[in-house]
């Protein structure tokens, strides 16, 4: 799978991997394709028509619509071209696309991998890799919409990266932080060496929002139980002047956080959105917008699957039942809302983050299920929605000591749901810490 325009990219572009091609031949191709071009009845579409198409075709998947552009010179000219608007551009973000982590400790951008990295389709289950060369300096905090949000190496600066057409939005730098977190934690922590400032950058979720063209990103630091926001152009980030307790999980969708806040006697759901444009510029309190009885299902998780938000409990510590609800269910109150009996082909993945993946283009994954870690028989195990049944999601134990190769794609898309596993080239295990093989001064906290 490659993106099928083969032009030549500028270096901070990220280019798909394609096989090389002599110029010669190049010219050839493109003589026979204009040629092809101007005496095909395709090429003479309206261009309203040719649009409307391509709105269609986008709204499914980008890179679809790129090789929708690729086929001629009038359906190009027809469309708007996702570069230079692939973050700023809602339309244009890779939402069902994931970095996939490699294992054997490479790291997205390792030289071994010759500054690349692989994306996995959660739809379809196809692999496409991308030349991204910011990831020599810098490393990969979270996934937001399907872009990178990224951390230099030199002084902690955040980049939103847009993985297959290059575009970046510059942020501040996490330091900015700093005396912000002195006056909450009662402390100056130093980014280098104290441990409580390591585990406040550790956990970060992220949420994308684009206002009137500026690009909002908020972040939920969750082991603070506290959030920040910036916007394109900001010196600083801002944190948040109040915080939220008992927050387990937090989801980004659709440009606002969603915060997962358990309770032994009813679990709650929050809604962060971002400040708007030329507004306030502090964030507002987060909104409960439904509450979790736990007569319901206790330790509630979220999941974006297709284009709504799923729940996803237990009705004991053991996981022998497990509930799946939707949240706008969940929101309307009374009456209660009522379990799904179904999902479809969709099976949820869950650790510190959650993701729903098509079984479709996984022949090794069952629809219609939830993959998670059994504590008691140390292993990824998969439950059956339909009939309450457990089984193995794949062979070897994955709690006591790392799987070994071959890993079946379960292992990795596991370790998608671990960030601090996900973005050091190593594959999800309760027993091996995840740290750096490399600039460890800097990515410690990430």
């Amino acid at each position: 799978m490659a993106i099928a325009n083969r032009r030549r990219t500028r270096p901070a572009e990220a280019a798909v991997d394609c096989p090389f091609i002599p110029p010669s031949a190049h010219a050839a191709k493109r003589r026979r394709a204009a040629a092809a071009a101007s005496s095909s009845p395709w090429s003479s579409m309206p261009e309203d028509l040719v649009s409307r198409i391509a709105e269609r075709v986008l709204a499914g998947d980008v890179l679809d619509y790129v090789r929708f552009r690729a086929t001629c010179p009038h359906w190009r000219s027809c469309t708007v071209d996702p570069r230079g608007r692939g973050v700023s551009d809602p339309r244009f973000h890779p939402r069902r696309w994931t970095m996939f982590p490699e294992g054997h400790g490479l790291q997205p951008g390792h030289a071994k991998l010759r500054g690349r990295a692989r994306f996995f389709n959660l739809d379809t289950g196809a692999f496409v890799s991308a030349r991204i060369p910011l990831l020599a300096d810098h490393c990969v905090l979270d996934s937001p919409e399907g872009l990178l949000l990224l951390q230099r190496d030199a002084d902690t600066a955040v980049r939103l990266l847009h993985p297959f057409t290059g575009d970046v939005v510059e942020l501040p730098p996490l330091t900015s932080l700093l005396p912000q977190l002195d006056r909450l934690m009662g402390h100056r922590p130093r980014l280098e060496d104290d441990e409580r400032m390591v585990q406040a950058f550790r956990r970060i979720a992220a949420a994308v929002s684009v206002d009137a063209g500026a690009v909002t990103v908020l972040l939920a630091l969750e082991n603070i139980c506290s959030c920040a926001h910036a916007r394109s152009g900001d010196r600083s980030w801002a944190l948040s002047s109040w915080s939220t307790e008992l927050v387990a999980r937090t989801l980004g969708f659709r440009g606002s956080l969603y915060l997962a806040c358990w309770d032994l006697e009813e679990s709650s759901i929050l809604r962060l959105d971002a400040p708007v444009a030329g507004g306030a510029s502090s964030l507002p309190l987060p909104q409960t917008i439904a509450a979790v009885p736990s007569k319901l299902m206790s330790m509630p998780q979220l999941v974006e699957c297709g284009s709504e938000i799923l729940v996803v409990g237990s009705t004991d510590v053991y996981r022998s039942h497990l509930v799946v609800v939707r949240l706008a269910d969940l929101a309307l109150g009374r009456p209660p809302a009522v379990p799904l009996a179904s999902i479809g082909e969709h099976c949820l993945f869950f650790g510190m983050r959650s993701m729903a993946v098509s079984s479709r283009g996984l022949p090794s994954v069952a629809g219609n299920s939830v993959v998670l870690c059994d504590s008691i028989k140390d292993r990824l195990m998969q439950y059956n929605i339909a009939d309450d049944t457990l089984s193995p999601a794949c062979d070897g134990d994955i709690v006591r000591s790392p799987p070994p190769c071959p890993r079946s794609i379960v292992h990795h898309l596991v370790t998608c749901c671990f960030r601090y596993f996900w973005n050091k080239g190593l594959i999800y295990c309760c027993n091996t810490k995840a740290t750096w093989g490399t600039k460890r001064k800097w990515r410690m906290g990430a």
